[in-house]
């Protein structure tokens, strides 16, 4: 391969990391005015990510160090509105750098998993046309909807006006689709009116009054024979935790019955323990007490005989939020509703760790609703199927009709995350009570208490409300040219070579099949007329999909990684052919939000596997923050906090062989100035080990085969270990860079922790580093009394410290008072003051940080991770804070 298809691009050579990260972490933090507001889709990439990555992935690297400075501003410059659009000035200029560069014409950017679109939003956003597949309807349809319905309607005049209003808030950024805005905000009216009137019955009101919510919760018969009351499987008696406001239900029997009554509006009080007994499924009787084990209840749900209780009801009385009891009306006209027929029993599959219900017999989607959101659900369906043609009967043009009904269908699809036994109330000590919707995880779990929304109402998961969050995503549309289709990854391809980026599945992290088909029920019955290309199954393909769920493969992991591996070869490399010569392929890949160790690995081996024998190269990596402020902090759970892009382009054909010793020389050499430039780019703790394996398979993967001492080829496997290794070593030798004091401390944490040792065993781990005992106390790292010995850092600190009036200023000292400002003495501001004094113990610092999280990670030391990762997650605004001359001259030093 000639060195000018080779030249490399800006993203193999460098990327402005930390601006990049503080966009996608803004991104992340917004919930309601994104491009995600459109539908939901499971783990979207921020759309700073993808615009930077395209623009880097398409530039040459100019190999100039003020060239390469400019481009890298133009990429800072990309993302440094975080959440918001960049100003079209700067949006204006890269797509003239790529015109340029692209002189006989723009290239493509295909992505064959194009979820969410975000890649093909951010494409046509810098003037590159695009196009994408999903094997999967439902973000085929989400795609298709960004990059072709909508751009269609960009600029059409309105069949219908209307006034601005709660519903839709026109402003400047959506004036192209102003006029789509007003015929969405008119048809969706119709849609409302027409079901409301449909079904006015089903929910009888109140004078005075207006429901917000109806409270539902399981039922099941006590296994006692002297009882056999029918009791209520309730995780919480709360209504309302908010202080000064506070309501709960109050259960008590009455005969063979529970009552229950609902306290509401007080200042006092509490509401009752509820039955559920710990973790799991067993709840205790609350006629009786006897408790109901988990393999009883399961019992009742395989024979039906687990039921559904309306428990209390939230309305709105002159403004103000009240709960009460349900009349007998309301009861009576939730059980009157019948399953509409002719809706398909798709099936929920066997139960698993993503998907719980059929454990408790709800073995299908239509188990998941009561009768009334089902009546509610296939009405709303068939006024917005019958809206393509009140568009067309109203002289609207064919791409109108297409686009209003698609948006009506997917605000279907979020209405029905708030109308399923998915749904739950939150309820907090310092606001109201929350109506949170379905899929708050990656997931379907077992509810034992629900909510059933008003959506004719004004709070919650209204119509109005859901259809105003769905196009609030209109600002972010760009007006570009694109296409999408239902597609197999494994043969989709360009007519014409260009860029291939994409973020494919992550192994068994989530089950996107089985998961769609919660929105794909209701897209369907709403949508199989006006896109019959993505709605000819009843369910959404299972067989086909690029992930490793052993129930899909006969039950074992190992057919489920072989069928992974084997597809995503094949899948890589048919995108070759789809590759322009001159471009890099971009991959982005994170793995499941879980505990690291053989199954991280195999999660990581397995995407690494497919590329070697595809014959890719990997030629860059770079770790991005894909979490915002509300990420988890649970280090046991090992919370992966990182996607790692790759970089990748066909091996070339002159690639060699190499020994197993060679190769593990030249990782040894290239892994350690590429950990320093991780950690220079603040990557967590906790994700560095992931983020390491991306330099060190450039090593391995830029030979043909590394062989071992009998001639065999190394695995990937095996490979990962020995980056594992070396990455320790890397840390240790980091070590020895430290100050002596620091050293005994991290030695001496390693075999006590925090715990009290003998001052002797003490004076032997201080010797070999040429100090004594006497040294580390003088140094303020440890204290010695009774001759006895023990680290300073774990409790309190004296938050006067200052290296500056230290005699002997170490890391060790560093790094915990860093620590104790930020968790517990004054958080990000105090901790900068101090940041700001380090000087030349911030470098020190950060790489002991590193140390000490890699040994707690493998001590077990949970709460010493978490607070390692912490720091090290805000080492970047700290720095900011530190060096802002504004912030300085306010009095922050």
């Amino acid at each position: 391969m000639s060195e000018m298809i080779r030249r490399k691009k800006l993203i193999e050579v460098a990327l402005p990391l930390d601006e990049l990260n503080a966009a996608c972490k803004a991104d992340k933090d917004r919930k309601i005015g994104t491009l995600r507001n459109i539908s939901k889709w499971f783990a979207p990439m921020p759309l700073p990510a993808w615009r930077a990555l395209l623009f880097a992935a398409l530039v040459d690297d100019p190999e100039d160090d003020n060239k390469r400075l400019h481009l890298l501003d133009v990429t800072k410059r990309l993302v440094e509105n975080g959440a918001d659009l960049p100003d079209e000035d700067t949006l204006e200029e890269a797509r003239a750098i790529l015109r340029r560069q692209f002189a006989d014409g723009l290239p493509t950017v295909m992505d064959p998993f194009c979820g969410g679109g975000t890649t093909l939003v951010e494409a046509q956003r810098l003037g590159l046309p695009s196009f994408g597949s999903d094997l999967n309807p439902v973000p085929a349809l989400i795609s298709r909807t960004l990059t072709e319905i909508l751009p269609a309607v960009r600029g059409a005049e309105p069949l219908h006006s209307s006034e601005s209003g709660a519903l839709f808030r026109t402003d400047s950024r959506v004036e192209p689709f102003a006029g789509f805005a007003s015929d969405v905000r008119y048809y969706g009216g119709v849609v409302k009116e027409n079901v409301n009137r449909a079904l006015a019955g089903l929910y009888p009101a109140r004078s005075g009054e207006t429901p917000i919510a109806w409270m539902w919760a399981r039922t099941a018969p006590c296994p006692n024979p002297a009882c056999g009351c029918e009791t209520v499987l309730t995780t919480s008696w709360w209504l309302s935790r908010n202080r000064g406001d506070l309501a709960w239900i109050e259960p008590r029997r009455v005969g063979n019955d529970i009552h229950l009554a609902v306290v509401s509006g007080q200042r006092s009080g509490a509401a009752p323990e509820p039955p559920k007994i710990g973790r799991g499924a067993s709840f205790a009787c609350l006629a009786c007490g006897q408790p109901i084990s988990e393999d009883e209840i399961r019992k009742f749900g395989e024979s039906g005989r687990l039921g559904v209780r309306m428990t209390a009801v939230a309305v709105e009385i002159g403004g103000r939020r009240h709960y009460r009891q349900p009349t007998h009306e309301e009861v009576a006209a939730a059980a009157s509703a019948t399953i509409p027929e002719g809706l398909p029993d798709i099936s929920l599959g066997p139960a698993n760790q993503y998907v719980a219900p059929p454990r408790y017999g709800l073995t299908t989607h239509l188990d998941l609703y009561t009768p009334r959101q089902l009546v509610l659900l296939e009405t709303f369906a068939g006024e917005i199927a019958a809206t393509h043609s009140r568009v067309l009967e109203d002289g609207g043009s064919e791409e109108l009709a297409v686009a209003v009904t698609t948006i009506l269908a997917l605000a279907l699809g979020k209405l029905a995350q708030y109308g399923s036994s998915q749904t739950r109330l939150v309820t907090y000590t310092t606001s109201t009570t929350r109506f949170n919707s379905a899929f708050a995880r990656n997931d379907l779990p077992m509810i034992w208490d629900f909510y059933e929304a008003n959506v004719f109402g004004a709070i919650g998961g209204t119509w109005d409300g859901l259809l105003s969050t769905c196009m609030s995503a209109l600002p972010y549309v760009p007006g570009g040219v694109g296409s999408v289709q239902r597609g197999d990854a494994r043969s989709t391809s360009l007519e014409r070579p260009g860029l291939i980026a994409t973020d494919p599945p992550y192994f068994d992290a989530i089950g996107y099949a089985d998961l769609a088909d919660y929105f794909y029920l209701w897209h369907r019955r709403a949508l199989r007329h006006v896109h019959p290309d993505l709605y000819g199954t009843i369910a959404t393909p299972k067989e086909g999909e690029l992930t490793a769920f052993p129930w899909h493969h006969g039950g074992t992991r190992e057919a489920a990684r072989a069928y992974f591996i084997a597809g995503f070869t094949e899948t890589f490399r048919s995108l070759c052919s789809s590759l322009a010569a001159d471009l890099p392929m971009v991959v982005v890949y994170a793995s499941k939000e879980q505990k690291g160790g053989t199954e991280e690995e195999t999660r990581w081996s397995s995407i690494l596997t497919a590329m070697i024998d595809a014959e890719l190269e990997i030629t860059g990596t770079w770790p991005i923050h894909g979490t915002g402020s509300t990420r988890m902090r649970g280090i046991g759970a090992n919370a992966v906090a990182s996607y790692i892009v790759m970089t990748c382009r066909p091996r070339a054909k002159e690639a060699t062989s190499t020994s197993l010793s060679e190769f593990a020389r030249v990782l040894r050499r290239e892994l350690a100035p590429a950990i320093r430039d991780l950690q220079a780019a603040s990557i967590l703790p906790v994700d560095l080990a992931q983020a390491a394996m991306g330099p060190g398979m450039q090593v391995f993967s830029r030979y043909r085969a590394v062989l071992d001492q009998s001639g065999r080829s190394v695995g990937v496997g095996q490979a990962l270990r020995l980056i594992n290794s070396a990455l320790s070593e890397v840390l240790d030798e980091q070590e020895g860079e430290l100050d002596a004091e620091s050293r005994f401390a991290i030695r001496w944490w390693q075999a006590h922790g925090w715990t009290t040792a003998s001052f002797g065993d003490a004076d032997k781990t201080a010797r070999p580093l040429g100090i004594g005992v006497d040294d580390v106390v003088r140094a303020q790292v440890a204290t010695s009394q009774a001759n006895k010995v023990q680290l300073l850092g774990a409790g309190p600190l004296d938050r006067r410290w200052r290296p500056s009036t230290d005699v002997s200023p170490t890391a060790w000292e560093a790094v915990h008072h860093l620590a104790d400002r930020l968790v517990s003495g004054g958080g990000e501001l105090e901790a900068a003051r101090l940041m700001a004094e380090l000087g030349s113990l911030r470098d020190p610092a950060m790489a002991l940080v590193y140390r000490l999280h890699d040994i707690a990670a493998k001590k077990g030391w949970t709460a010493d991770q978490e607070r390692y990762n912490a720091l090290i997650s805000s080492w970047t605004e700290l720095v900011r804070i530190a060096g802002d001359g504004n912030e300085s001259a306010e009095g922050l030093f």
